[in-house]
């Protein structure tokens, strides 16, 4: 048989045997395994995707647009824990209505552009449009029709403006003033300090009409009259469209700038002017006297030692609020129970008296203030901290709204919702006073500081 002839045949054997089959068969194996591979490597990938959604760290102003990011049955779950406690998912609480001027407007949920510029939305005559996410300072739009322009302009000081949210809290706002900003003017926008912000969202306008409100906290403090009956520390006096209300009181008796013999007495307080023109505050007399009738003086260097700045006169605008301090110089070791501070205004001739208690030592620094516990309230959107305070000293301790703050490493001041008991806490000696405090939880912080006094609390691991 020649050589051609048997390639020939050997060519056809392995042609018609069984190999083929078998080279066929691992062929269509490895192409099976291919493609679960490239399934699988496909299956991962958008897993990681998922994974990275949800643990992204969340911002004060979400990403997020739509109609109602946190819907009508949950929402956009941020997740904290408190302390040392387990993490606990909470639920934003968005607000659901705007009310003012006898009108309730519906509130959507809008998105602000990256560069701060806001594009007025489609939203009807009454509604108005939320920042999402801006819990601090609320910032909301209207829809620039007649109306709504009307309502803006028609704002005096004293006129309230009040947000109900999904959980049926109320917050309670007054107009403070109104002016015309630029349209990418970021400054409006402010998480900084409690407030409402209200834009006419005019399209093609380079300046908007922008209306503040300031934070209300609802008090049960007595307000006092200028009748001659005296009130206490925390409470408001009203002198015709002045109020002044005394927020806290300090002794200083080892200061350098004291004589010999003397020391220090400040005291730290509130004026706002809620009437409809500006007031001359330097028509207002103030005078210190001790329990026996001896009168103190104003103390120009003592008054610089205060927590404000000291009272120097001018004008105050209608709507505006002034803190400021003053100082007396008093005998060093005078014994009184109490002292009377006399506010009076000399254009109109009323006073008005608030007693203050009194002792030879600073009583906050005599005070042993716990806190026990933070826990979040039933609907997951606020932070109810629990807590005594102990008065080691031989005088009352009073304490008011203004020492008891909540604070974000920003220099944001969060809402206080509620106090149980209410304003001003006073603590008799040797006395413990069992307290509760209820702020509205921070967002998009690790960590935040609580004071009572003159002492603090950090709050850590709150974005964990």
């Amino acid at each position: 048989m020649s050589e051609e002839s048997q390639n020939e045949t050997t060519s056809s054997g392995f042609l018609s045997g069984r190999l083929p089959i078998f080279l066929l068969i691992g062929l269509v194996v490895i192409s099976l395994l291919a493609v679960c591979g490239l399934g699988y490597a496909l299956f991962q990938s958008a897993g990681d995707k998922e994974t990275d959604s949800e643990t992204a760290e969340p911002t004060p102003f979400s990403s997020a647009g739509g109609s109602n990011p946190t819907g009508a049955a949950g929402g956009d779950a941020i997740v904290y824990g408190i302390s040392d406690s387990s993490t606990v998912s909470v639920t934003l609480d968005v607000p659901l209505t705007l009310s003012m001027k006898g009108r309730d407007l519906a509130v959507q949920t809008l998105t602000i552009n990256p560069d701060g510029t806001w594009a007025p939305s489609i939203s009807g005559e009454d509604s108005v449009d939320w920042v999402y996410g801006s819990i601090v300072n609320y910032i909301m739009g209207l829809t620039p029709t007649g109306e709504n322009k009307a309502m803006l302009e028609s704002l005096i000081p004293g006129d309230q403006m009040i947000i109900t949210t999904q959980s049926g809290a109320e917050f309670v706002y007054e107009f403070e003033s109104s002016s015309l900003f630029a349209v990418n003017d970021q400054s409006s926008f402010s998480q900084l300090t409690p407030g409402l912000t209200l834009a006419l969202l005019e399209e093609g306008e380079d300046q908007r009409l922008i209306a503040k409100g300031r934070y209300l906290v609802t008090e049960s403090a007595g307000t006092g009259d200028s009748s001659g009956q005296p009130i206490g520390v925390g409470d408001t006096a009203q002198l015709s469209d002045l109020q002044v209300t005394v927020t806290g009181v300090s002794y200083l008796p080892n200061d350098p700038n004291t004589p010999p013999g003397f020391a220090f007495f400040i005291v730290d307080f509130q004026i706002f002017n809620a009437g409809t023109t500006a007031i001359d505050i330097s028509r207002l007399q103030l005078t210190l006297i001790d329990e026996v009738g001896n009168q103190y003086a104003l103390n120009p260097v003592a008054s610089r030692l205060g927590e404000y700045a000291p009272l120097t006169g001018g004008f105050l605008n209608a709507g505006d609020s002034l803190p400021v301090s003053v100082g007396y110089q008093v005998p060093d070791g005078l014994v009184s129970t109490s002292v009377t501070l006399t506010v009076k205004r000399t254009d109109t001739g009323e006073q008005v008296l608030v007693n203050i208690p009194f002792s030879g030592s600073n009583a906050a620094q005599n005070t042993t203030v716990i806190l026990q516990s933070v826990e979040v309230s039933a609907d997951l959107a606020s932070m109810n901290l629990i807590g005594q305070i102990i008065n080691n000293g031989d005088q009352p301790v009073v304490v008011t709204q203004e020492h008891i703050w909540l604070r974000t490493p920003d220099g944001s001041s969060y809402l206080m919702l509620s106090t149980n008991p209410a304003f001003p806490w006073t603590i008799p000696p040797t006395q413990t006073l069992q307290y509760a405090v209820t702020f509205q939880t921070p967002l998009g912080t690790d960590t935040a500081v609580f004071n009572v006094l003159n002492q603090s609390f950090q709050l850590t691991n709150l974005s964990s």
